[in-house]
């Protein structure tokens, strides 16, 4: 069945909050598989096999507000914050005057191995890997929520989200360079599905009873052949092409590539028995995408006639919800249809630095300093961490961090068992917190969890 673009435009801008990425607690793990991701320098101490999907499952979020300030739960069923048993004083609590930011990635390993070759540790894997970023204003949230009651007006300027998805190819090596230093590169090529995002530098709108008027000025593109685009003759001048976002439909994919670039990390350990310091940067590289769907919002005001109408009752009051967020987007978001173009994208660079000190054998501390850059929402890190190892098969690590999003721990546990290698941990065992350092249950906690062939 075919979706209309705005639903899923709306849950790009409102419902993004679930992702993941590499587990930092995990950062100075001897065990953990997949640390070739956190420092290509680093690598498991056996070779292994990972398994699709099961192989490493994770989720986390970066941001200002999370799914539960989204979606509620109302007489036994899970509704919206548009539904009217939900108070606008209780949703527009949940956001902060201005821009509210947040930063989503997910990593799925469909196939991973790793072996020791050559003088060199190898690793082969293949994922599927999103990333999404935004900046919602807080006129926004009460547009969405507060719009159909009363004249008002909003300000959506800075309105800034993009999610992409892609396969992404990895061959990773890491060696000796002598007895202390070991370095390590991991190559990657990358098949794009997925790219999309919305730009609005200014955008006002105002009504009064059913009539309402929008300035703005933006873009809005995506990169998906699934895309069926719509368009309507503007008002103002039938020569110039409207898009249609109402009735744009999402439908199956024709092929697997919107796009294809190259990616690289670096990374290098230097251990001298008692010290480890180690450095990495990860993702550098680009993406070379071809958008199908591309357009700017019209110049000056467009006025039109809308009465919404609540329908947030019944056995699919979320889909009703969801139905009258993408028609009030749809009405105010008025784009000039132009035709297809090509962008280059970076990747979103991390740096990582750390230094671990090893008290006793099963014992060690550990820093870790991370910076990303993304162009909406970079964020840094600093995590220090507890490394110890109960019995020779087990390995627990807790950290405690400090950051652009407040205060988090983590914990991260790994048991090596004959040939089967298990791990699971999370970075934000206890939320993030606010500007008070207060911390709270409001972020979405993250988690990372896998089962791996080890021998």
């Amino acid at each position: 069945m075919k979706k209309t673009l705005i639903p899923v435009l709306a849950a790009l801008l409102f419902g993004a909050s679930l992702g993941a990425q590499t587990l930092q607690t995990a950062y100075f793990s001897d065990d953990f598989t997949y640390s070739y991701r956190l420092n290509p320098a680093f690598h498991p101490n056996y070779s292994f096999v990972g398994l699709p999907v099961v192989g490493a499952v994770s989720g986390s979020y970066k941001g200002d507000f999370s799914l539960r300030d989204i979606f509620y739960k109302s007489g036994g069923e899970t509704v919206t914050f548009m539904n009217e048993s939900v108070a606008a004083s209780d949703f527009l609590g949940n956001f902060k005057k201005g821009l509210n930011k947040f930063s989503t990635e997910s990593y799925t390993n469909l196939l991973g191995i790793g072996f020791k070759a050559g003088g060199l540790y190898n690793i082969v894997d293949v994922n599927v890997r999103n990333y999404s970023s935004g900046k919602i204003p807080y006129d926004l949230a009460r547009f969405l929520k507060e719009g159909m009651s009363g004249d008002g007006s909003f300000d959506l300027s800075g309105l800034n989200a993009r999610s992409t998805s892609f396969f992404e190819l990895g061959i990773t090596s890491s060696w000796k360079a002598n007895r202390k230093l070991t370095v390590g590169m991991r190559f990657k090529g990358v098949i794009g599905f997925v790219n999309s995002y919305i730009d609005m530098d200014r955008m006002t709108i105002s009504h009064s009873g059913d009539n309402w008027s929008v300035s703005s000025a933006g873009v809005i593109a995506a990169a998906y052949d699934g895309l069926s685009i719509a368009g309507v003759p503007s008002t103002q001048d039938p020569s110039v092409e409207m898009m249609d976002l109402r009735h744009t439909k999402v439908g199956k994919p024709k092929g697997l590539m919107n796009g294809y670039g190259v990616g690289a990390d670096v990374g290098i350990l230097y251990d001298d028995s008692s010290w480890q310091i180690s450095a990495s940067v990860s993702d550098i590289g680009c993406v070379f995408w071809f958008h199908n769907l591309y357009g700017h919002a019209s110049s000056g005001s467009n006025s039109y006639s809308a009465s919404y109408e609540s329908r947030s009752h019944g056995a699919k009051a979320i889909d009703n919800e969801f139905n009258l967020i993408g028609a009030m987007l749809g009405d105010a978001l008025d784009f000039v249809k132009e035709d297809e173009y090509q962008s280059l994208e970076s990747l979103p660079l991390t740096v990582r630095l750390g230094a671990r000190y090893l008290y006793l054998s099963d014992l060690s501390f550990g820093g870790l300093a991370t910076f990303r850059y993304d162009a909406i929402c970079p964020f840094w890190e600093a995590r220090g961490s507890v490394n110890y190892r109960p019995v020779k098969q087990v390995e627990l690590v807790g950290s405690l961090g400090l950051g652009t999003l407040g205060v988090c721990a983590g914990l991260f546990a790994n048991a090596h068992l004959g040939f089967v290698n298990v791990f699971a941990g999370t970075d934000n065992l206890i939320g993030t917190s606010g500007s008070a350092f207060i911390p709270s249950t409001k972020g979405a906690p993250n988690f990372v969890a896998g089962l791996n062939f080890a021998w």
